[in-house]
């Protein structure tokens, strides 16, 4: 390991985390809505909270821009031949912005992207994973963590379908990166648990995980 391999993982580990850290879900909200998300819905800085409080299609908008960072940084990972697991800052830094006083939102959709660029077919079933979830209990929380905490067993099955031996580093990672979602979305598994969970297509002044 040269110094200039070195210096240039720890440039990809801070560029990572910056890139993560912008609160898209909070710009979207102040810009379209002049509120500050933190303080509507859940207050959560999140593509679903931004929905339920702003408008279905600043969701989308806000899911597509969070999902962007964890492309972006997967894809600077690869160009500039770094171990793609420094990748795993940009859904830390989403979920503790430095520009939020280290605050921020829950990481599904930053991780979703990072998995695209990991195995896009792992994403495919954890997509549809979540998509049938939430269609079928109408609790994004309850999809968001169960699909997530899948993904590493997707990752494991593709890749040892196309290389004969599985990434255990992107199994390991996603594993983590899983159990950070669930951890994030703690507050939610005690209200799924409680039957106070707020449903999808079911405004309530708490919403769920965003």
């Amino acid at each position: 390991m040269t110094g200039e391999f070195v210096w240039k993982a720890a440039a990809a580990a801070v560029a990572f985390y910056v890139l993560g850290s912008i609160p898209f879900s909070y710009i979207i909200a102040r810009l379209s809505g002049k509120l500050d998300i933190r303080e509507h819905g859940s207050g959560n800085v999140g593509a679903t909270n931004v929905g339920r409080v702003v408008g279905f299609g600043y969701g989308i908008l806000a899911f597509a821009l969070d999902a962007s960072k964890g492309i972006i940084s997967g894809w600077l990972a690869q160009l500039w031949g770094v171990p793609i697991w420094l990748a795993v800052l940009a859904p830390i830094g989403h979920n503790w912005s430095i520009f939020l006083k280290f605050t921020g939102g829950k990481g599904v959709a930053t991780t979703l992207g990072l998995l695209l660029m990991v195995s896009p077919q792992a994403l495919v079933v954890t997509a549809a994973l979540w998509i049938l979830i939430t269609l079928l209990t109408q609790y994004v929380s309850l999809a968001s963590i169960v699909s997530l905490l899948c993904a590493p067993v997707a990752i494991y099955f593709f890749t040892s379908q196309r290389t004969e031996k599985a990434d255990w580093g992107s199994v390991i990672l996603f594993a983590a990166l899983g159990l950070l979602s669930a951890w994030k979305h703690r507050s939610n598994i005690q209200r799924l648990l409680s039957g106070q969970e707020s449903k999808i297509f079911k405004k309530k002044q708490k919403s769920p995980s965003g």
